[in-house]
């Protein structure tokens, strides 16, 4: 069997030289390719590459293009080491084929052309990856694809940086399996960090879409999503999975300033915002805490969604639902929250076996303001008219101790009751 063997490349070498070390190195990282079989390594000295490249399908360009399964790696690491695609001639910078690996570079101004092939030439602005194409320790900053993928399409990522990137859907990654990387200030119509990707153990900083501005139509695991920003639905996630992460200080105009439209497990929600769901809205979520989110309108935590054995603390409604809005909540604690109209710890929702303690409502229903209640405690809830506990709710085989309100009913007011205890109030 053959052994590997090594190539060279570096900004003062020739593509007629054998690139068989460092003092005859190539000019262009293609031309240390093209002269590459499998699981030989380019090295590529520190420098721009900005020439060479070739074309692997229709008419979009690659800078480099590694169609054979080796690896293309930097001495010197990304930050000294670019490669530069073409945004006026749509060159991209790197296609990855199918078991290669690109180690150690920056790809920036990579661009697709604007017709064709919607996967293979209009996405991917920075690389393009086969399903087993890897990317790694690489920075991908400022590329753009008209459709898909403006940093990165298909193929695999890890630990890499990718920042300021821009496409119709996954401003920064679109397609792709994302390990250890941070994804800052991309921005699409869907997906402004990642899009229809799998994502664990990464970052999602600052990225901005009209839908998700962290992830659209992502599984996440072990991430952290912050400030991110949508102009419509879901400001960390929208149409995702996530699981066991972090959403904090995300944002959307309209509905799930952390997520809307997703399933989340065992996640912390803490300090979103949005007109309606604040923490997150038409969303499943499951063993998770939404503590201190906000929403212009309709509930602070969760607006119109399914939450088991969920922590809802300190959020703040606006006009109702300071907790959650119109949803239906099992095994759950509602404390602290709050709303300047009705409905303190929930409004229009349905709750069984929860616990309800130190709400307030400005007008009715410091507990609960409508819906139903199936064994559930209230607790010390307040509010400024009627019902400190409840108004207007069914109430059945539930605990009312010491709720108050300013003007009648501090334990409920307005509604139905059976099999209740009341105390105090």
């Amino acid at each position: 069997e053959a052994r590997a063997a090594e190539w060279f490349v570096a900004t003062n070498g020739s593509d007629t030289a054998e690139g068989t070390n460092w003092m005859t190195a190539k000019l262009t990282i293609q031309a240390a390719i093209d002269e590459a079989t499998s699981n030989d390594t380019v090295w590529v000295s520190n420098g721009t590459y900005a020439t060479g490249g070739r074309v692997i399908y229709g008419a979009q360009g690659n800078r480099v293009a590694i169609d054979r399964p080796i690896t293309v790696k930097s001495a010197y690491g990304p930050e000294v080491t670019i490669i530069q695609g073409g945004d006026f001639e749509a060159v991209r910078c790197a296609y990855v084929g199918s078991n290669a690996t690109l180690s150690g570079f920056t790809l920036t101004n990579g661009a697709t052309r604007r017709e064709g092939d919607v996967d293979r030439e209009r996405s991917g602005g920075g690389a393009w990856g086969e399903v087993s194409g890897i990317l790694t320790n690489c920075l991908l900053v400022g590329n753009s694809a008209s459709k898909w993928g403006g940093g990165s399409y298909g193929g695999i990522l890890k630990q890499c940086t990718i920042r300021g990137n821009s496409s119709d859907g996954g401003g920064g990654a679109s397609d792709n399996i994302l390990d250890n990387c941070t994804l800052i200030d991309n921005t699409a119509n869907n997906g402004g960090g990642t899009f229809r990707s799998s994502v664990s153990n990464c970052l999602l900083i600052g990225n901005s879409a009209t839908y998700g501005g962290g992830s659209c139509y992502g599984t996440l695991e072990h991430c952290t999503l912050t400030s991110n920003s949508a102009h419509y639905y879901g400001g960390g996630s929208c149409w995702g999975t996530l699981n066991t992460c972090v959403l904090t200080s995300n944002s959307a105009q309209y509905y799930g300033g952390g997520a809307s439209d997703s399933t989340l497990s065992h996640c912390v929600l803490v300090g979103n915002s949005s007109q309606k769901g604040g923490g997150a809205s038409g969303s499943t979520l499951n063993n998770s805490t939404i503590n201190g989110n906000s929403a212009s309108t309709r509930g602070g935590g969760a607006y119109e969604g399914t939450l088991t054995d969920c922590e809802l603390r300190g959020n703040i409604a606006a006009e109702n639902g300071g907790g959650a809005h119109g949803s239906t909540l099992t095994n759950c604690a509602l404390v602290g929250n709050s709303t300047l109209g009705y409905g303190g710890g929930a409004s229009d929702a349905i709750l069984i076996h929860c616990t309800v303690s130190s709400n307030s409502a400005s007008q009715d229903g410091g507990g609960t303001r409508n819906g139903s209640l199936d064994r559930c405690l209230l607790f010390g809830n307040s509010a400024g008219d009627f019902g400190g506990g409840t108004y207007c709710g069914n109430l059945n085989r539930c605990e009312l101790i010491r709720n108050t309100s300013s003007r009648a009913g501090g334990g409920s007011c307005a509604g139905v009751a059976s099999n209740c205890l009341y105390e105090g109030n």
